[in-house]
């Protein structure tokens, strides 16, 4: 090789040589630029859609750093937020209405699921046989959530007292149990404590489910005020990732339902896929909320399960439109 060639050679190893290095610093200070957002949710399939989120990508494909963390219960997963332990999590609107207004820094960005299905009350078929048996019985809901307002809504539509029964407030989980040893006659949960009782607990059945009483739930994605509001950018990406996750689990709920089930841990990725089909996932977030969460703000500051001067005025803080605009104005009315 003539001495140019040697030189060219050379310079051409050098410059490859520097591309590996440059290469090698890049990786890790592009990892490092990825934003990590902690994903809280309780192993329910009402938060299919977070799971999901995070098991198959979608949350990272936005170029975040997504970490599940699993707590026993969806309320449970709320607080860790309203802590500022998490960024975001779902729920039914009762308990975000709640969280806003006892102080939480937190709002709504979109819509996740909505299900007149989820929700359901479960009795023990040797005490009640027709809805004049409710009367007298002992019934358990877990205070504050959307299960409360569906047992609420089911007592005043059958025209049964509130003091002709008596109310227990409980943990979802711990229901269950309370129903087997007939501590209470009735429970107003959501799954999969439904049917894992009606499944586990002899002389038990579903009454009704929200919807065959008029009840619809809006599930909806909650953030930390400060990451919507100081964070945009970041809010916006996992936004438009949970949208892609909503739009694939509807043309793959199947397969959604096998990811899923990976925190669920259903008896069966069958199992799995029945809950998943309670659920509607339209990743947008409609001016319809307003009035929606509005009645349901109202019904329990008369309850006395929070304190809210202006029923409005709360839930116009806590609706927060701004990020769903910025990811995708197709999917809000707002």
């Amino acid at each position: 090789m003539h001495g140019r060639g040697r030189r060219m050679a050379r310079f051409v190893a050098i410059v490859a040589s520097l591309g590996v290095l440059a290469a090698g610093a890049a990786g890790p200070a592009a990892a490092q630029a990825r934003k990590k957002v902690v994903v809280a949710v309780g192993p329910s399939s009402d938060m299919a859609l977070l799971i999901v989120a995070v098991k198959k990508g979608f949350l990272e494909q936005q170029g975040l750093d997504p970490q599940l963390k699993i707590f026993d219960s969806s309320p449970q997963a709320l607080q860790i937020v309203v802590s500022g332990q998490a960024d975001i999590t779902m729920n039914t609107e009762p308990p975000h209405l709640g969280a806003r207004a006892r102080g939480g820094k937190v709002v709504q960005v979109m819509t996740g699921w909505v299900s007149g299905r989820n929700a359901a009350i479960v009795v023990r078929s040797d005490a009640i046989t027709k809805v004049e048996d409710f009367v007298g019985k002992t019934i358990a809901t877990q205070r504050g959530s959307g299960s409360n307002y569906h047992l609420v809504w089911f007592l005043a539509r059958h025209k049964i007292p509130a003091d002709k029964v008596t109310l227990k407030y409980m943990a979802a989980p711990d229901q269950i149990a309370a129903l087997a040893r007939n501590d209470i006659q009735v429970f107003s949960s959501w799954e999969p404590y439904v049917t894992r009782a009606v499944q586990t607990i002899p002389n038990t059945k579903l009454w009704s489910r929200a919807g065959d009483d008029g009840v619809e739930f809006r599930d909806n994605v909650l953030m930390r005020e400060e990451l919507a509001k100081n964070d945009k950018d970041t809010a916006v990406r996992i936004v438009r990732g949970l949208i892609e996750t909503a739009d694939w689990m509807n043309a793959n709920l199947r397969e959604a339902a096998r990811v899923a089930n990976e925190v669920l841990r259903a008896p069966s990725e069958e199992d799995a896929y029945r809950e998943l089909q309670l659920f509607q996932y339209p990743g947008d977030f409609r001016k319809s909320v307003f009035e929606h969460q509005l009645k349901m703000a109202e019904w329990a500051v008369s309850l006395g399960l929070f304190t809210a001067p202006d029923p409005k005025k709360l839930v116009e803080e806590l609706v927060y439109p701004d990020i769903i605009k910025a990811a995708a104005p197709h999917r809000t009315d707002m």
